[in-house]
């Protein structure tokens, strides 16, 4: 599994796309992602709008994202890097964040599916919030591929 850059982990830096959190990692165990408790593999970590404001992946420290099918778009963001991992085969399944479409519209760019789970449904432990009232993680699995992209 491919995680957004806002989940913390114990063994790789949490940035949120910004130069200023780098070589950020959780301090202590129970500020790991959830998901290695389950026994989830973490590929790695992908890029997105710094601290997750901008819907285009282009505002991250780290360079843009581009959209795999096309690399003179974008793919939505902030949680563009998630959807593009996915477009390009790159992970199974990632996980990212949606405070006002941040899994949805990079979903619907990149021919990916992405959802966002009903608030409270899924743990926020051990995500760095943008909205605290707003943000929700949610699963973003393969989608249909590049037969579904119009131009």
């Amino acid at each position: 599994m491919a995680l957004k850059d806002v989940f913390t982990t114990t063994d790789m830096p949490t940035t949120c796309g910004s130069k200023i959190l780098e070589g950020c990692v959780a301090l202590r165990r129970d500020g790991d992602c959830p998901l290695r408790a389950a026994g989830i593999p973490i590929l790695g970590k992908t890029n997105m709008d710094e601290f997750a404001m901008g819907s285009s992946t282009e505002n991250s420290a780290y360079g843009p994202t581009r959209n795999p099918w096309d690399t003179d778009r974008v793919p939505g963001g902030s949680g563009g890097g998630s959807a593009a991992a996915l477009a390009a085969f790159q992970a199974p399944l990632a996980m990212g964040t949606d405070t006002g479409g941040s899994i949805r519209q990079p979903a619907a760019l990149t021919a990916t599916v992405g959802v966002k789970p009903t608030y409270g449904t899924v743990s926020r432990y051990g995500l760095v919030a943008c909205a605290s009232s707003l943000d929700q993680g949610g699963p973003c699995p393969y989608g249909a591929g590049p037969r579904c992209c119009t131009r």
